[in-house]
This record gives structure tokens, C-alpha cells and sequence, in this order.
């Protein structure tokens, strides 16, 4: 065929700068994870810059304020961090399924906690970043115990909300951070709590 054919592998400008755009804003958001995990838990903002490779305009440009990339950077966290809570079949001794799933949590939470804490200390709104874990979390307590649960009758929906709250994150940041508790020892307080609650 004769003439000019069309150009392959092009698409619209804007998709070019669309997926520029996406890959800037992942990499400030990683820069951001970088720095808090490697022991600085308030990068400033020309830090970040700086280890994404770009520019403190550019920063702002795809973010309109500070606590959105912390919180940015905690949600991509916690995302990457779900492979750690898995279901546990909800067969043999409750025992040993209450200490694999309060051993989870600690792994958990011990991995997120830099990056939630230091974007507790930006901003308080943690509800969107966190909405889809609380939900994971209470998703295996309901595969897990589930017989454990449902053994409680009318009582059940009380003991779930009970569980989820005594597992959760708020209580294993309380231990760790307000009563100075090491991560063995919130874990055996998890374990405990959660034993007593079924019984």
C-alpha cells in the first residue's frame, strides 16, 4: 500500500501526560515512605523533592497540601502491607487461630506504624486511609471465629464489635505508643483480650 499509514503506538498527547502525571505522584509518595522507614518521620517537603527527583513546585502541583501526600503515602502503605493478614480456616483449637491472627496483627502493624504515625502527626483523618483495612481485619475475625461468634446468639453483632475493636489498630497503637508496651507484649495483651471475649 501506497501513501502515508498511520502512526502506531501513539496515543493522545494527554495520555502521555496522564500516565507522567501518575508515575510523578507514585514516586513522591514512595520518596515519602522511603524517608520515614530510613528514620526521618517528618521529611520536609524540599526532602521528598529532592529523593522523587523532582522539583518543590512540581510536588505541589500534584498535591495540593502536605497532609495529603502523608496521607497518600499511608494508604499506599497499608495497601501494600494486606498480604500480611490472611484467612484462617475456622476449624481446630480457637487457641491456636486467636494467637495466628493477633501474630498477623502484629506483623501488621509493626510494618505501618512508622508511616501512620507520622501522618498522625499531620493530620487526624485517617478514616478514608484505614477504611479498607478496618474492613479486611474485620473480615478475617468473621471468617476466623466464626463459630466462636455465632455460638454467642443474639450477642454476636456486640462481640464482633468487641473484637474488632480490642484487635484493631487503635489498641495496638495505645499499647504501643501511649502504655510503652514492646510488640511481644501488646501481642500478648491482643491474645488475652480476644481469649477472654469468646469465652
Amino acid at each position: 500500500m501506497a501513501g502515508g499509514g498511520s502512526r502506531r503506538g501513539t496515543g493522545p498527547p494527554h495520555d502521555g501526560r496522564a500516565a507522567r502525571g501518575a508515575r510523578t505522584r507514585i514516586a513522591i509518595v514512595e520518596a515519602t515512605i522511603d524517608l520515614i522507614e530510613s528514620g526521618n518521620p517528618q521529611p520536609s517537603t524540599r526532602e521528598v523533592a529532592q529523593r522523587a527527583g523532582v522539583s518543590v513546585r512540581l510536588l505541589f502541583h500534584h498535591f495540593e497540601d502536605v497532609p495529603l501526600i502523608f496521607r497518600s503515602a499511608a494508604a499506599l502503605r497499608s495497601s501494600r502491607s494486606r498480604s500480611l493478614i490472611g484467612m484462617i480456616p475456622p476449624r481446630g483449637p480457637v487457641d491456636l487461630r486467636i494467637r495466628a491472627i493477633c501474630h498477623q496483627r502484629r506483623q501488621l502493624f509493626e510494618a505501618i506504624a512508622p508511616v501512620l504515625l507520622a501522618t498522625l502527626a499531620r493530620t487526624s483523618d485517617l478514616d478514608d486511609v484505614l477504611g479498607d483495612l478496618r474492613s479486611l481485619l474485620r473480615q478475617q475475625l468473621l471468617v476466623s471465629l466464626r463459630p466462636e461468634i455465632l455460638a454467642h446468639g443474639r450477642s454476636a453483632p456486640v462481640l464482633l464489635e468487641s473484637l474488632d475493636q480490642a484487635a484493631g489498630w487503635q489498641n495496638w497503637h495505645s499499647l504501643r505508643s501511649e502504655a510503652g508496651r514492646s510488640a511481644g507484649e501488646a501481642e500478648q495483651v491482643m491474645v488475652y483480650t480476644v481469649t477472654v471475649l469468646l469465652r
